[in-house]
């Protein structure tokens, strides 16, 4: 939630105003339903021989890539993303106590994971910025392009579209 505040500030931080300008051309090509399919079962069989404690999570949340994406689902996916991801929500914060989770430990877990959050995004900017010393003149890319791959991507992708417009 605190995307929209703490990326744009980094990002102008590491960068010119002559970088956020560059413009990137855009060519969709699309992907095949094949390989929609298989990156699900495939990063949980990664994830399983190089991390086997990371496969619960990662693999839920792969199968829930895996039953959007083979269609045949629609209706289990469309409950899974909206109406069982709000019914769980409202239930674990019903049973959570003030005195349970405002502890030090807990703000200590916020406190790093926004730290974590800034080195994300200052990271994938100054990773961009690092690339561009190699590309050609013509082929130089936005260096905010790197903090829109970050771990909350969809809503971080919003925030640098939103930045280059």
């Amino acid at each position: 939630a605190l995307v929209p505040i703490v990326q744009p500030p980094v990002i102008k931080l590491l960068t010119t105003k002559k970088e956020r300008l560059i413009r990137m051309p855009y060519k969709p090509h699309s992907v095949s339903k094949l390989a929609k399919i298989l990156f699900p079962i495939i990063i949980t069989a990664i994830t399983g021989f190089v991390s086997p404690k990371s496969v619960v999570l990662i693999g839920f949340l792969m199968f829930g890539n895996l039953i959007r994406e083979c269609g045949v689902l629609d209706s289990l996916s469309e409950t899974a993303q909206k109406v069982l991801a709000n019914l769980v929500t409202i239930f674990i914060a019903s049973r959570m106590k003030a005195e349970d989770f405002l502890t030090l430990d807990t703000l200590m877990i916020i406190g790093l994971g926004l730290i974590a959050f800034i080195f994300d995004t200052a990271g994938g900017v100054i990773f961009a910025k690092i690339l561009n010393l190699f590309l050609p003149k013509g082929k130089k890319i936005n260096p905010m392009i790197g903090a829109a791959g970050i771990s909350a991507f969809p809503m971080s992708a919003r925030v640098v579209h939103q930045m280059g417009l």
